[in-house]
């Protein structure tokens, strides 16, 4: 039997670009559990209001979901749909806006209807079909005839009745309605009984067409949520995702906002571009946003801690022996933080998904038993092919750039190795015709590392000032800055820019070596060393050169 890593059975990753209806049952990330919470409250609060018998217009609430392309607000409404402990007072539709077009009245409600699960459907019908069942007490006489119930059948009371239910509902037996009407008539309204027709008919979407204006879906709508209220003790919630600016989409959803159908929850999911474009395209709509009961902004779900718990949440689920201990997830945390700090384009949910949903594949075909460097480096090469690291000048392939983050803790080694890839950087250029007359051995003074001259002929000096403690700094390069009366020009390389150095500002230059900067140079040294920059790198060696002032 194949294995994956961490001893899973499966590959715990969603494979697609959306979720599936079981994938979103699994929620990571404080940002996305928080907004799960809200919407809880939100239908908690409504339900406790909620009088059964007499639902109001009070009684409807609108949520908006707010958040850039990949940030899992799609995940986070499927997972509302099918969360356990709100399918015991809740129906929800769901629909994508993007796939509605053209988003005309029939397709609109057509798409809703769709939106709805099967099994909340059935539920409905069975719910009606026992209702009648029940109405023998009051229209005996009504009621057998609408279930075919005649003197041959034996009658023995409503438990027959019931199993001539159960028949209905398999579809071995049809319902007589023309009768219904009568023997509901009391309870519901005409529109309520026309969808009812539908229900026991099995025709529910196809007598979409029936509908003629926007208020006759938007009174279908309000007939079907009081009809899951009063039958099914259930709220409706409506989650419309893909929002957007169209008017069809904005006249639709206004409807529905100004119409308040008692006992549902509107859930409106959408980009915060799209929000800025509604808000020039129609203000009242814009207006009616604002003043949503719930405005859920997932900002901030994609920060490493929140993609961590993510990653970390499918590999709980399906960690039956619980074999991904404390140091599995230390491990596995190093990883996820060398893509979030190396690729800034994967610093969303799904983009991280992806990552991993490979990686596991990658680990399960080498026997790892962890996902290592090795497997994410040619993960993002296969997956991503063309994908640099970011800031990199050099290209730098992630199993290196990690093998040197490593390395790159210790400011002291940083500082010798960065003085030796300046003095090998300035070796290629000058065979390049880049700089001139290299001096590495006979400084010119304390704080100096080496000395050449550019294509003008103005000699330049080079002070590689790494230091942690930057008062050790700032005095090296203050004794570096006293050969400017030898010099033309003086160029500092260190960590601590940001501080304000002695000097004249005129003829020192202060260049700011970053982390990328760091990686590229020490990864273009080791590279030289081996003898390996050949065409494009050394393209790129120059660029770097460039980068840092050197030419």
């Amino acid at each position: 039997m194949r294995m994956y890593p961490y001893g899973l059975k499966i590959n715990p990753y969603p494979s697609s670009p959306t979720p599936s209806y079981t994938d979103s049952q699994i929620l990571g990330g404080k940002t996305h559990k928080d907004a799960r919470q809200a919407i809880i409250t939100c239908i908690s609060e409504l339900y406790s209001k909620l009088d059964r018998a007499k639902p109001i217009d009070r009684d409807f609430r609108l949520i908006t979901m707010i958040q850039d392309v990949g940030s899992g607000k799609t995940h986070l409404a499927l997972h509302i749909k099918r969360l356990p402990e709100l399918v015991e007072n809740t129906v929800s539709s769901y629909v994508d806006l993007s796939q509605v077009w053209p988003r005309d009245i029939h397709n609109m409600y057509d798409s809703i209807l769709g939106g709805f699960s099967n099994v909340d459907i059935e539920d409905l019908r069975k719910h009606v079909v026992y209702l009648l069942c029940d109405k023998v007490r009051d229209h005996g006489k009504s009621v057998r005839k609408a279930f075919n119930y005649g003197f041959l059948d034996n009658l023995s009371g409503n438990k027959n009745l019931k199993r001539r239910s159960e028949e209905i509902l398999k579809g071995n037996k049809k319902l007589d309605f023309q009768y219904v009407p009568e023997i509901l008539r009391s309870d519901f309204s005409e529109i309520q009984i026309e969808i009812i027709k539908s229900l026991i008919e099995d025709k529910l979407r196809s007598d979409v067409s029936k509908i003629r204006s926007l208020e006759g879906v938007i009174n279908s709508l309000s007939a079907l949520a009081n009809m899951n209220l009063k039958l099914l003790n259930k709220i409706t919630i409506f989650q419309f995702d893909e929002f957007d600016s169209k008017k069809e989409s904005l006249d639709f959803i206004k409807a529905i906002i100004n119409a308040h159908i008692p006992s549902s929850i509107l859930m409106l999911i959408l980009t915060p571009s799209s929000y800025d474009e509604i808000k020039k395209e129609n203000s009242s709509v814009f207006d009616r946003l604002e003043k949503a009961n719930y405005k859920i902004d997932l900002a901030g779900s994609n920060t490493l801690s929140e993609l961590n718990d993510i990653i970390f949440e499918y590999i709980r689920n399906y960690d039956e022996n619980e074999l991904f201990t404390p140091d599995g997830e230390n491990e596995l945390s190093e990883k996820i933080k060398l893509v979030y700090d190396g690729f800034p384009d994967f610093r969303n949910v799904r983009s991280m998904l992806n990552i991993f949903y490979h990686a596991t594949e990658e680990a399960s075909r080498r026997n790892s038993f962890m996902i290592d460097e090795s497997i994410i480096d040619d993960t993002i090469k296969s997956t991503y092919p063309g994908s640099k690291i970011r800031g990199s000048l050099m290209n730098v392939p992630l199993s290196e750039f990690i093998l040197i983050k490593k390395g790159a803790n210790n400011m002291e080694t940083v500082e010798s190795d960065i003085r030796e890839a300046v003095r090998n950087l300035l070796t290629l250029t000058n065979y390049e015709g880049y700089v001139n007359e290299l001096n590495f051995d006979n400084v010119i003074g304390d704080g100096i590392d080496l000395t050449y001259n550019d294509n003008y002929g103005s000699k330049i000096a080079v002070s590689v000032a790494m230091k942690d403690e930057p008062s050790k700094t700032q005095a090296q390069i203050s004794n570096a800055s006293k050969s400017l009366n030898i010099v033309d020009k003086l160029v500092v390389l260190t960590c601590n820019s940001g501080r304000i150095f002695g000097g004249n500002s005129n003829v020192t230059t202060i260049v700011n070596v970053d982390n990328s900067k760091i990686i590229d140079l020490i990864y273009f040294n080791n590279k030289y060393k081996k003898q390996e920059i050949l065409n494009d790198d050394l393209e790129r060696a120059i660029t770097l050169a460039k980068s840092i002032k050197l030419c």
